[in-house]
């Protein structure tokens, strides 16, 4: 066995990239293992996966997003920006008091690239993680630094979206 934990990571600009990561997610309670994940920009009661999560057994979520990210100069970024670094606090926590066999950081790469989590504090708190752990990152623009991390990068591709053709998020379906 390898001496640090597997690292996988959903990126693109297509869809699906929580869903591969939370179908993992619901594997593993078949197994009788346990899952933390933590969702870094999405907010509470608004995606379906939450209330489903709550059902499975040995799975924990901690929801620490405001929903999308404004631009830079926006006078609510640093809510943000808040709400995201408190996220990290609550996992850096969490993962150290208890054992979890997979931890999601579901958007912790969209995180990264706007700017609310500091891409050498997730570079160290992965260099940290013990080899019995299997983490999952997800969002757009995954960093060279994650992607040499890891041992699995899947890249999900926009060839079509219904957006595009002017059909609106559904319930279920986006969210």
């Amino acid at each position: 066995m390898k001496d640090k934990p597997q690292i996988l990571i959903f990126t693109g600009n297509g869809k699906g990239k929580t869903t591969a990561a939370l179908g993992m997610v619901l594997r593993a309670s078949g197994h009788a293992l346990r899952s933390l994940v933590v969702q870094f920009i999405k907010t509470e009661g608004v995606a379906g996966e939450q209330q489903a999560l709550k059902e499975l057994a040995g799975v924990d979520v901690l929801v620490t997003g405001l929903g999308f990210v404004p631009p830079v100069k926006s006078s609510t970024r640093e809510k943000h920006v808040l709400a995201a670094q408190h996220g990290w606090q609550l996992l850096e926590k969490r993962s150290a008091e208890e054992h979890y066999d997979i931890i999601v950081l579901d958007e912790i790469l969209g995180a990264v690239h706007q700017g609310l989590i500091d891409l050498s504090s997730v570079c160290n708190w992965l260099d940290a993680r013990p080899a019995s752990e299997v983490i999952v990152l997800t969002g757009r623009n995954a960093p060279p630094e994650l992607i040499e991390r890891a041992d699995t990068v899947s890249e999900m591709i926009a060839i079509k979206h219904a957006y595009a053709n002017g059909h609106a998020a559904r319930k279920g379906v986006e969210f």
